[in-house]
């Protein structure tokens, strides 16, 4: 699908010396690009490391974009050249002060142009923006890129952070100012 120009939040990201344009979805949000960041979300719910891991993936995709508005959490989606290339999300944790990544996904066709890499550091800025100090995530142990993306951008390994992670995720932190 090929974007059009919406009337969202659109803010630039530097990553692999471009900037990617980078489209916060709201409620608010243009239909199409709620649909699509839904779709994005879908794709990365059917990823042989998250098929049979993740139970409620069509609730929540259904009703996206929550849980991930503000205050409490941001979806982000990447852009270059008028097309979708990726998704992430920010969602508050229990913990004051703490956010988590979530559902961070790269199209193939736009794997290894930094894309990755943008979307991570968008979900940083709104974890600044929205005055969190510390953000976790986990991942697969199968994703190789994606850990060495987190440990460049300066997350380090952490303990399992809260129940229902899967035994074999591995999980990282970092400040949100470091």
């Amino acid at each position: 699908m090929v974007l059009a120009k919406h009337r969202n939040s659109v803010f630039g990201t530097p990553s692999l010396g471009h900037t990617i344009p980078i489209l916060r979805v709201s409620e608010q949000s243009d239909p199409d690009l709620v649909e699509l960041a839904r779709t994005l979300v879908r794709e990365y719910a059917a990823l042989p490391h998250t098929v049979g891991r993740w139970p409620t993936a069509n609730a929540e995709i259904a009703a996206l974009p929550r849980p991930y508005l503000h205050p409490g959490g941001a979806l982000l989606v990447a852009t270059e050249d008028g097309d979708a290339w990726g998704c992430g999300a920010l969602l508050a944790l229990e913990t004051s002060g703490h956010a988590e990544i979530k559902r961070v996904y790269v199209r193939p066709a736009a794997r290894g142009r930094g894309v990755g890499e943008a979307i991570t550091r968008g979900l940083v800025a709104e974890a600044e923006r929205l005055g969190f100090n510390t953000i976790r995530l986990d991942t697969a142990p199968e994703l190789a890129a994606a850990q060495a993306l987190y440990r460049r951008l300066g997350f380090v390994p952490i303990p399992h952070y809260r129940d229902g992670l899967l035994p074999d995720a591995l999980c990282f932190e970092r400040a949100v100012r470091p």
